[in-house]
C-alpha cells in the first residue's frame, strides 16, 4: 500500500486544504474514507449508512466522504440534500483512486490512529461489514 496517497493534498468542502494523513494526526482517531460521486446510485445507497455510523462513534472514529469527479455544487447539493454532517473533500481527479488501486465506485478506505490503511473495500458496504470493520479499527 502506498503509504504516500496519505499525503495527497485536497479540498475539503470547507475549503481547507489537507491529507489523509494530517487528518489522522489532528484528529488522533481512526479515519474511514467513503470515495462516492452523485451519478452513482450505490454510493448515494450508502450515504445515509455512513451518516448513521458518524452519528454513533463519530467522537472516536472520524468519517470523511471524497467526492471524485462531480462539480462541487452538484456534491453539496447531494450533501444537503441527504442531510450529511460529516466533513466532505473532493479528489475531481481520481488521484486517491489511482493511488490507492480502486477500479470503480463506491470505494471505502478505513485508516488506523497510527495512519495505516488497514482496508480497502471496493464496491458497496453492506451495514453488517462496515460495523464489522468498524470494531476492528476503533480498539
Amino acid at each position: 500500500m502506498p503509504e504516500d496517497v496519505l499525503s495527497i493534498s485536497f479540498a475539503l468542502n470547507d475549503g481547507e486544504n489537507t491529507t489523509l494523513k494530517e487528518m489522522v494526526s489532528k484528529q488522533n482517531q481512526p479515519l474511514i474514507v467513503n470515495f462516492w460521486a452523485t451519478w452513482c446510485a450505490p454510493c448515494l445507497e450508502e450515504l445515509p449508512m455512513f451518516e448513521s455510523a458518524h452519528n454513533r462513534v463519530g467522537n472516536e472514529v472520524t468519517f470523511l466522504g471524497i467526492n471524485v469527479s462531480d462539480s462541487p455544487t452538484k456534491a453539496k447539493k447531494m450533501v444537503t440534500d441527504v442531510g450529511i454532517s460529516y466533513q466532505m473533500g473532493r479528489d475531481p481527479e481520481g488521484n486517491f483512486l489511482v493511488g490507492l488501486g480502486i477500479v470503480g465506485l463506491p470505494a471505502t478506505v478505513f485508516i488506523d490512529s497510527a495512519g495505516t490503511v488497514t482496508n480497502v473495500h471496493m464496491g458497496q458496504i453492506s451495514e453488517a461489514d462496515l460495523n464489522e470493520k468498524l470494531s476492528w479499527i476503533h480498539k
